[in-house]
């Protein structure tokens, strides 16, 4: 079953995003991680919203080792402030 992932990082700023996108080597090219349905990323006021939808929660979670602490890292250096997510198992996707 499809499985999504919605991040908000109150105070998080798109220059962040961008350069922890670049970080983990993801931005610009226009592919996504295998097992990745969909990614976007906005704000809303001041707070920066990240959508994921994944194909399945092991989808994700095998995208998660192999970002491993390199993606942790890219995040700790661009100063993310803490941020809160909610997950859910993805009922109806209309394309």
């Amino acid at each position: 079953m499809a499985f999504a992932i919605i991040i908000e990082i109150p105070g998080g700023t798109l220059d962040q995003y961008d350069r922890m996108s670049e970080a983990m080597h993801f931005k610009g090219d226009g592919r996504a991680s295998p097992g990745m349905i969909a990614h976007f990323a906005g704000l809303a006021g001041d707070t920066l919203v990240v959508v994921d939808v994944w194909e399945s929660r092991e989808a994700y979670e095998s995208h998660l080792a192999e970002i491993g602490e390199e993606g942790r890292e890219a995040v700790r250096k661009v100063g993310l402030p803490p941020y809160t997510h909610r997950e859910f198992e993805v009922y109806n996707i209309v394309k």
